[in-house]
């Protein structure tokens, strides 16, 4: 279960509040829910081929984009594979020079100037590919940033860890930018700088072409415009709860990976489709748990992770990634599949007795009716 913790980027910080008034849905995640997931979840596998050109090394990120799976593998490459699973290349290379990334926190497509972005947080740039054929065009060199979204307008919300000066010295955790890179605002003011922070997915996430922020410590969900950062969502986890705020200002700047020895929720990365919110988290030290929230009903569904894994056959399973139409995104562990075969899925038990436990992931697309 540490790995659930490790392998992706999440990135915590305690902020003050400097929202709009506005009506916050609470989302219940309940622990003693007896509805069955299974009645309600379908799934689509897809198994990326593997060879020595196209081997992962984690899925920071996946995105599907007109029949192609762009797979972020770890920050160190972009691969790119048909909506089958074949590969088809990779874009750009690790390194310092032109067209070269250090550490990839996020990518962009965009379909109408066919341009495919990637932001690389290693290097301070911004790196414009083809997307035609994937090319490279030009690198910029910009600020420091952690992890970024592209708003609907063509803004750009960039997230850094050490906050952003304002003309009167105050910091505040998310710049906007447009397209040219000139700073236009400067949303969500911080009050801490946490050392030591966890990782654990990406801070932003986008629905229907807004996007939406989420601190792993807060318990708030929210939706960033180029003008505004506004509450839309707030979690409730059952019997786990967030740390305090007497916490936060007590321990969070001297070191808040001691989060991980309390009762406390360390860590926690939200996802959402048309009808579904999911949460992944970790609480109780490094104990993962995975829920999906019904928008329409308010039902829930909440399990520890080796539970959900037992309960839908889904071997290998990990935290949701991304969300694709009404799916939500996965990625199964080759070697866990190969070492367990048995699953209670027909499809996934055909894949794993015919894949290597050196092979890349198996993409999982779960949607819940």
């Amino acid at each position: 279960m540490k790995l659930f913790l490790l392998l992706s980027i999440l990135i915590f910080c305690s902020c003050s509040r400097n929202e709009q008034n506005t009506n916050i849905e609470t989302l219940f995640f309940d622990e003693n829910n007896k509805l069955d997931i299974n009645d309600i979840i379908s799934y689509k596998f897809i198994p990326l081929e593997t060879s020595d050109d196209c081997l992962i090394n984690g899925t920071k990120q996946i995105v599907i984009e007109d029949n192609y799976i762009y797979v972020n593998s770890g920050g160190d490459k972009l691969l790119v594979f048909d909506i089958s699973g074949k590969f088809i290349t990779q874009i750009g290379n690790k390194g310092n020079g032109p067209g070269e990334y250090r550490l990839i926190c996020n990518f962009h497509i965009n379909k109408e100037k066919g341009i495919i972005t990637i932001a690389d947080s290693g290097q301070n740039r911004i790196i414009y590919y083809k997307l035609s054929d994937y090319k490279h065009i030009k690198t910029k060199t910009i600020f420091y940033f952690v992890d970024c979204c592209w708003l609907s307008d063509g803004n750009i919300a960039w997230f850094f860890l050490g906050g952003y000066n304002s003309k009167n010295k105050e910091k505040y955790f998310i710049k906007i930018t447009d397209s040219q890179l000139n700073e236009l605002n400067l949303l969500y003011p911080m009050d801490i700088e946490l050392q030591y922070p966890i990782f654990s997915g990406s801070l932003f996430y986008t629905l229907n072409q807004n996007c939406y922020f989420n601190l792993s410590h807060i318990s708030t969900i929210y939706k960033v415009t180029s003008s505004n950062i506004i509450p839309v969502y707030q979690l409730d986890l059952g019997i786990h709860k967030f740390a305090p705020q007497e916490w936060i200002d007590r321990e969070a700047g001297r070191n808040y990976s001691a989060i991980v020895k309390t009762e406390y929720i360390s860590a926690q990365n939200v996802r959402e489709t048309n009808n579904y919110v999911s949460i992944g988290y970790c609480a109780q030290g490094a104990n993962a748990y995975i829920g999906f929230y019904n928008k329409t009903t308010g039902q829930s569904y909440k399990y520890a992770l080796p539970e959900f894994i037992r309960h839908t056959g889904l071997t290998g399973v990990g935290i949701v990634k991304n969300t694709f139409k009404d799916y939500f995104i996965t990625a199964l562990n080759s070697s866990i599949l190969k070492r367990n075969p048995n699953s209670k899925i027909p499809e996934l038990k055909i894949i794993s007795e015919n894949i290597n436990e050196e092979d890349n992931p198996v993409i999982c697309l779960m949607k819940l009716n």
